[in-house]
């Protein structure tokens, strides 16, 4: 009795010895996920670092967002240009209301290459033509006399749309815009007086539109005389308008 006895409490206690593995198995899995939790920790605190560096070396922030716009950096009251533009600006808009012209004929721009007068082609020549309207005189003398207070050179441009001049009148707008320039260099400097040697005219046919010209509105817009009171050249003597 006492054998049998001894037998099954030594199988009692073989019985429940798995649970000390299994214990032991839980608790060495634990471990593992622990360490590889930790490695996988530091392999991504490795790989920012490694990106960041790379980052940092191949100047790749300049990837991530759109350049800035270009803008006057200087303050208003200091920048001569600025100051230039707000002249010939306030000059135009009370030349417009002398004549009594709408805004969307005349347009005043500030660009880095200078101040450019925007002209409607409606306000000076007759639709496909490069002669002037009479009543042209009277925008191109006031236009001249503002000119006039400026050292600067001045370049007349001539656009157009996409649509080719009607038949017999010009070959193509090459050559359409680059008359419409030459026509009003030639009124500035013989009819208002300004000096031929500060002026230049240029045709560029429909190749730097302003808008659109798939639309009437847009080729409306396209079709027009710039006038460009260009920057000096550095080391000139003529008064500054570049930043």
């Amino acid at each position: 009795m006492a054998r049998r006895a001894r037998h099954h409490e030594q199988e009692h206690e073989n019985h429940e010895r798995w649970l000390i593995t299994y214990a032991d198995l839980i608790t060495l899995l634990l471990v593992f996920f622990v360490v590889m939790y930790s490695i996988s920790r530091a392999d991504l605190e490795k790989f920012r670092q490694v990106t960041s560096s790379l980052r940092a070396a191949f100047n790749l922030e300049v990837l991530d967002s759109p350049a800035p716009p270009q803008r006057i950096t200087a303050p208003l009251e200091q920048d001569p240009r600025f100051a230039d533009y707000l002249g010939v600006r306030a000059e135009m808009m009370s030349l417009l209301t002398r004549l009594g012209l709408d805004r969307e004929s005349v347009e005043v721009e500030l660009t880095y290459e200078g101040i450019v007068i925007h002209l409607s082609d409606a306000l000076l020549f007759p639709p496909g033509q490069a002669q002037l309207r009479p009543e042209a005189a009277r925008v191109l003398d006031g236009i001249a006399s503002i000119l006039a207070t400026f050292p600067n050179h001045v370049r007349v441009e001539g656009h157009t749309d996409d649509v080719p001049p009607p038949a017999g009148a010009y070959p193509d707008n090459w050559e359409l815009s680059v008359m419409r320039a030459v026509a009003a260099v030639r009124y500035l400097t013989d009819v208002s007086g300004l000096p031929p040697e500060r002026l230049s005219a240029v045709g560029y046919a429909q190749y730097r539109p302003r808008a659109d010209n798939s639309t009437l509105e847009g080729r409306r817009k396209n079709r027009r005389v710039d006038i460009v009171i260009l920057q000096p050249a550095p080391g000139s003597m003529a008064s500054p308008v570049a930043p």
